[in-house]
């Protein structure tokens, strides 16, 4: 039996601008989905839903996955899509014995409010990374990490309708704080590791509601499509701050990181007050007063709409300062490290 976990992760900056081939920084972040692979006998594979404790048959061909009796709608699509890109591997999974899957995501939950709340932190990402790194060593196949990166974007591109840069992929696949940009809206993305500047401090803190990425990027599409020289207007700029954040982290500059990151969330804000796409909540103007108020730059992560948002200092005392605020206010903060391993196989 093979069993492989991968992290979510959190969007540092970038976010937007890396739909528009901008480049964007993750880091990956202590919680972690996992899949089991063990190959069994038989004609049949079997996908056992940890969800709701139902086992689901079906088979692997050339075309792809195949169901056997009933299907498991929403819950088997990143199976499918894994199956549907992994048959087009040289002796891929077509040519596999059946095997027995179980994914896990259960971590990327929260009981918030008397209520399971999923946590925006790339959790399909982080569970697809995972099954298709423990089949890929269940069926003894031998993959450069670069073919497994591109596997892996490719796949979830395919379970995400053929949308996504590919940055919680790559975050999830190699762990660490990645900077990563889409080489085309179809091929795959381009990567690189980058350290953790010293002194940089970053608190997520969670809104209390979750976002539906879907819904926001639809409206991102919509925007582009109907304004076009306001959308590359805004992006343009988006681009240009993302790339002086991205430099300023490479070289290490705290302080500089600090003025890139705040005048990326400003760019980003205009633009969501133009496109009307819903990235900033009166919740996160909320947060951002508070964290503001401790001399924190503040702002929100990924595609907005709730979820998570991100108070950044060079001070301990105002880090400290800023978990007092939250926690005075009933706000949760995320406590899990930041920058851990990428996929792990066992």
């Amino acid at each position: 039996m093979t069993d492989a976990s991968a992290p979510g992760k959190l969007v540092l900056v970038g976010e937007y601008a890396v739909l528009d081939g901008g480049r964007a920084i993750a880091a990956s972040i202590d919680v972690r989905a996992r899949a089991q692979v063990i190959a069994i006998p038989g004609a049949e594979s079997v996908f056992l839903d940890a969800a709701n404790g139902r086992a689901w048959y079906f088979t692997c061909s050339d075309d792809g996955l195949r169901w056997v009796g009933d299907d498991p709608g929403d819950n088997g699509t990143i199976l499918a899509a894994v199956c549907a890109e992994m048959a087009r591997l040289p002796g891929g999974i077509d040519a596999a014995p059946a095997f027995r899957v179980s994914l896990h995501t259960e971590t990327f939950f929260n009981r918030i409010g008397g209520a399971w709340t999923k946590l925006g932190l790339g959790s399909s990402a982080a569970v697809l990374v995972a099954l298709v790194g423990a089949l890929v060593t269940e069926l003894h196949l031998r993959l450069p990490q670069d073919a497994l990166l591109a596997l892996c974007h490719a796949a979830h591109r395919r379970f995400q309708g053929g949308r996504g840069s590919g940055l919680d992929v790559a975050t999830a696949v190699g762990g660490g704080v990645v900077c990563a940009r889409a080489s085309s809206a179809s091929g795959p993305v381009e990567a690189s590791p980058y350290g953790w500047p010293d002194g940089l401090s970053i608190l997520p803190i969670w809104s209390g509601v979750g976002a539906s990425t879907r819904e926001l990027l639809a409206r991102f599409d919509r925007y582009r499509g109907d304004n076009p020289d306001e959308y590359r207007r805004h992006l343009a700029r988006l681009k240009a701050r993302s790339e002086r954040a991205c430099a300023a982290w490479a070289e290490g500059s705290v302080g500089d990181c600090l003025t890139a990151f705040a005048q990326y969330d400003e760019a980003l804000r205009a633009f969501d007050q133009d496109a009307r796409i819903g990235i900033g909540t009166a919740v996160h103007d909320d947060i951002r007063r508070l964290v503001e108020g401790q001399g924190a730059v503040y702002k929100t992560s990924g595609a907005g709409g709730g979820d998570f948002g991100l108070a950044l200092t060079d001070s301990t005392d105002q880090l400290q300062a800023v978990r007092a605020a939250c926690r005075k206010r009933g706000l949760t903060v995320l406590d899990e490290p930041f920058a851990v391993a990428g996929l792990t196989t066992d």
